[in-house]
């Protein structure tokens, strides 16, 4: 249990102090109410009680609507496609550019073959898109239509310049429709 201290009386109100809990980082109590007046002196101590945001590492959006469908039952994606998808698109926004079947494989537990055909299947329905291709290895990025980590503006002009996505157990959907 925290100690509990009484607050000092003030000018504008002589009375009694009221017992506060002893929260402040420096050791000194808080005026919360004076118990003899009812005056409340403070409520809310703006610097003290502020959260820290820096949750460290990198930050993106996504669309909460077409990753939805992606999670949908009758949206033709299985749990590793869906698990491919997000570590392609963590590897897009990370600095990588990407990620081949291979890293993919290490990194999911999965074998190179599998991840290839999913990879495959996904960029059919422009869900992942080639980001770099030497030789026979196929570097794949995510659709900014669902996952970035860029700009506004910067987002819809790259995703101007890519077909929308499609579910593959679901036919392709008219724009406005």
């Amino acid at each position: 249990m925290s100690p509990v201290v009484r607050s000092a009386p003030t000018r504008e109100s002589p009375g009694q102090g009221s017992l506060v809990p002893n929260q402040g980082r420096s050791g000194h109590s808080r005026k919360l109410v004076n118990t003899a007046t009812g005056e409340v002196h403070e409520l809310y101590d703006a610097e003290e009680n502020r959260r820290s945001y820096s949750f460290g590492g990198r930050h993106g959006q996504f669309s909460f609507e077409r990753v939805l469908a992606m999670l949908a039952a009758d949206s033709g994606i299985t749990g590793d496609e869906f698990r491919l998808f997000f570590y392609c698109g963590i590897m897009t926004y990370n600095g990588k550019g990407g990620a081949n079947a291979r890293e993919s494989a290490e990194y999911l537990g999965l074998t190179p073959q599998a991840t290839r055909r999913m990879s495959k299947k996904l960029a059919e329905h422009k869900m992942l898109l080639v980001a770099d291709r030497i030789g026979r290895t196929i570097k794949y990025r995510v659709t900014p239509h669902i996952v970035s980590s860029l700009s506004g503006r910067e987002q819809s002009e790259e995703a101007a310049a890519y077909h929308l996505p499609t579910l593959p157990g679901r036919p392709a959907q008219r724009r406005g429709a």
